[in-house]
């Protein structure tokens, strides 16, 4: 169980958090300018978006994602645009799936 459903206090079951709730809005804004970024071809944002999918992405129990946002961190540093390209492109895949699933857990829990 991803931990943005285990976090918090004793609710009503089917209650996230409000800082979970927080977080994967700002995922979702995140990968909408993470994408964005890319196709500009502004790397400093995109650096500073991807930091912050990481932590927020571990923060929600999304490891996977984390990762991902990892290794694309690592790569805007160096000069291989195709590999950057497709952790980019893999990252957004991933981190919609993610909150794709967090969304019907949520629905199935109500």
């Amino acid at each position: 169980m991803p931990a943005i459903y285990s976090a918090g206090g004793d609710g009503p079951r089917g209650e996230r958090p409000a800082m979970a709730e927080d977080a994967v809005e700002e995922i979702v804004v995140c990968l909408a300018a993470i994408e964005a970024a890319w196709s500009a071809g502004e790397f400093r944002r995109l650096s500073s978006t991807l930091a912050s999918v990481a932590g927020l992405a571990r923060a929600t129990g999304l490891p996977d994602v984390a990762r991902v946002a990892d290794s694309a961190l690592e790569l805007v540093k160096g000069h291989d645009d195709v590999a950057l390209a497709a952790v980019v492109a893999r990252l957004v895949r991933l981190g919609e799936a993610s909150l794709a699933t967090l969304l019907e857990i949520s629905y199935r829990q109500l």
